[in-house]
């Protein structure tokens, strides 16, 4: 059977793409590293069993022109074992979907604005900003410093400046908080990862606490 004479070609380079990124997702996943690695492993699983699949049915289709049948049958079963596992990695990344839009749902719309503003310490990088939960305002940003026992005084100093209030009952804790208005900002230190985190959030007064206070 004749075949295009780039599809062989074509069909290495992307197994081969494909093999690589789910490479480097693994790793990037081992190493918790922030990002959509999952995303990127299920799709080049994906992928990889497509290809799969087509080739294996190809294959058989050819076994069964030469009327060797029951090795087309081997090549047909592991065309099916190939699709069982694509349809684990949609399943996946269907599933992976759902949950992100629980953990990351929060409206962001005003947090956002406000932890951009932020004034940031210089030897510090940025590595990741993400919403909170749903049904919440909170939004994080996470951060690799050089000197992690200059972040806190520096968030006192700058902060104060800018008309956040500090709460001194956390100033002796890993997670240090201040507020300004409703929203509250937390700087959480990780000695292990050499980092720091920031998270903004605003606290909503209800209505019937709001009823109490009044004359």
């Amino acid at each position: 059977m004749r075949q295009p004479a780039l599809l062989l070609p074509a069909v290495s380079i992307t197994c081969a793409a494909a093999f690589a990124a789910a490479l480097l997702a693994i790793d990037q996943l081992a190493e918790n590293m922030p990002g959509a690695w999952f995303e990127m492993l299920g799709a080049s699983t994906l992928v990889l069993c497509l290809l799969t699949v087509g080739l294996l049915l190809r294959t058989a289709w050819r076994r069964h022109r030469e009327g060797l049948d029951r090795r087309g049958l081997l090549w047909v079963s592991g065309a099916v074992g190939a699709a069982v596992l694509g349809v684990v990695s949609i399943l996946g990344l269907v599933e992976n979907a759902q949950i992100a839009s629980v953990i990351s749902g929060a409206d962001v719309h005003l947090t956002r604005p406000v932890i951009e503003s932020l004034p940031k310490p210089t030897g510090t990088t940025l590595l990741d900003e993400s919403p909170g939960l749903a049904d919440t305002e909170s939004i994080s940003e996470d951060f690799t410093a050089k000197d992690l026992n200059s972040i806190v005084p520096f968030y006192e100093t700058e902060l104060g400046k800018d008309g956040w209030a500090e709460d001194k009952t956390s100033a002796t804790t890993p997670i240090v908080r201040f507020t300004k208005g409703p929203f509250v900002l937390s700087v959480a230190i990780d000695e292990v990862s050499s980092g720091y985190t920031l998270t903004v959030d605003r606290i909503l007064t209800s209505p019937s606490a709001s009823s109490n206070t009044s004359p």
